[in-house]
């Protein structure tokens, strides 16, 4: 039985969604699953359509040891689930109280015969309060869902510089058995950024497979159920098989989820051999007027010995490559990883002092952190500004094509410019709104 958290210290990543979908996906490919929701806000619960009453037992009563493991569960989509509820608030701030132990989970656990489950998933709050702390000691692995903001890859840091105290402390064998891009957008510059600066700083720990945006997976969660029950046939649903087809090779034996329809993973890369040979010619007299072949022209078929130039090689290096794609001149990309973003141009937007003025508002109101990344992203398009209304840029932001538009969001409970995924993300007192359209332009609302 494997017991996996899924943690990130910062919020809205993605984290319970994640949870809840991986959960399903193993499920259906026939694996003995149960969920727990470990977060005050219920999350888990809702997105499968629970709601305790007070006087039902949920995670708290477990944890207090006031009911036993099967008193509790309840089971959607062919998953046991134990659902949460804010009583658990109360009981994080009773530092008295029967659920302040950090080991209480682990505990309520150790009773489950190891056979009943092949993986147990533990749902953890934002914060490294008691509750996350529980699950990071009862857990052998966690998965770090995170999405394109830098705030999360600030949580996903300051998560894995915590990790050294909790194997010390309450875990040995603790480990971070996976990082999970969701609310991914390849074509957008500051996810690339994020995503390869991860790559670079946790190398194999990074899921190939992603996450793209996608808003079944949204309206599932909203409507109670996972994505593979409310539109099995969506992007977000390849997206999750595919996510699964991994999750199962790295803490399944190798095994595999058969999907409904073809997943998002690419076919494994072959590795060949490619020796750069470089041949150097001496040089022609002036005078000699006959005619030589050019150093790189075949040779004719036939018995006429050609000078032979002598040949120096120069370097071996191994290039991985793609089935079936193997060519001499041409090495292709891993797959599933996107290219290395390149600097916005900027000779390509001609920028006049209606522009630079829009550009320089914006700049003067960000954090210096994000001036670079905003003044290169800006000048790359066309810029125009627009009227700070929160109820028309609610009506655009549901009305506008979610694979062209990215609305970015600065008010006064956060200081970054934030990707919206609902409109009541949109809310007063705002500062900045930035709708980003992919095909090369920028509105900027102040």
């Amino acid at each position: 039985m494997m017991i996996i958290g899924f943690c990130n210290l910062k919020g809205g990543v993605g984290k319970t969604t994640a949870c809840q979908n991986i959960a399903a996906a193993l499920a259906k490919a026939g694996k003995k699953v149960a969920a727990i929701d470990m977060d005050p806000q219920s999350n888990l619960s809702a997105g499968f359509g629970l709601n305790p009453s007070p006087t039902d037992p949920q995670v708290f009563n477990l944890l207090s040891g006031a009911v036993e493991w099967d008193d509790v569960i309840s089971t959607k989509e062919g998953i046991d689930i134990v659902p949460s509820s804010l009583s658990l608030v109360m009981a994080e701030l009773n530092n008295e109280g029967p659920v302040s132990s950090h080991t209480a989970l682990r505990d309520a656990l150790a009773k489950i015969d190891a056979d009943r489950y092949d993986y147990i998933l533990l749902d953890s709050p934002p914060q490294l309060g008691v509750f996350t702390q529980n699950v990071l000691a009862a857990c052998n692995r966690i998965i770090v869902p995170m999405d394109g903001g830098f705030y999360s890859l600030f949580g996903l840091r300051l998560l894995d510089r915590s990790m050294g105290i909790f194997r010390e402390r309450l875990n040995p064998e603790l480990e971070i058995g996976g990082i999970l891009m969701t609310n991914y957008n390849p074509r957008l510059y500051i996810s690339r950024k994020i995503y390869e600066d991860v790559r670079k700083a946790f190398g194999e720990l990074l899921f190939e497979n992603y996450v793209r945006q996608n808003v079944s997976i949204v309206e599932a969660s909203s409507m109670g159920t996972s994505i593979f029950e409310y539109e099995p046939k969506s992007k977000g649903a390849e997206c999750y098989r595919a996510v699964t087809e991994e999750f199962l090779k790295r803490f399944g034996n190798g095994e595999t989820v058969t999907p409904d329809k073809p997943s998002l993973k690419e076919p494994e890369p072959v590795t060949v051999t490619v020796t750069e040979t470089v041949i150097t010619a001496e040089p022609e007299p002036e005078h000699d007027t006959e005619e030589q072949p050019e150093p790189d022209a075949p040779q004719e078929n036939g018995n006429t010995e050609q000078p032979v130039a002598p040949v120096e090689t120069v370097s071996v290096e191994t290039a991985v490559v793609e089935p079936e794609q193997v060519s001499t001149t041409e090495i292709v990309p891993v797959p599933n990883v996107p290219e290395p973003p390149a600097q916005p141009k900027t000779n390509d937007v001609v920028l006049g002092s209606y522009e630079e003025g829009i550009i320089q508002d914006v700049l003067d109101i960000l954090p210096d952190r994000e001036k670079v990344t905003w003044n290169n992203l800006l000048r790359s398009v066309y810029v125009s500004r627009g009227e700070l209304d929160v109820r028309l840029l609610r009506e655009d932001f549901e009305d506008s094509d979610k694979d062209r538009y990215t609305f970015y969001v600065l008010n006064d409970e956060s200081d970054t410019l934030w990707p919206a995924m609902y409109s009541d993300q949109i809310i007063e007192p705002l500062r900045c709104v930035i709708k980003w359209d992919e095909n090369g332009s920028a509105e900027v609302y102040m």
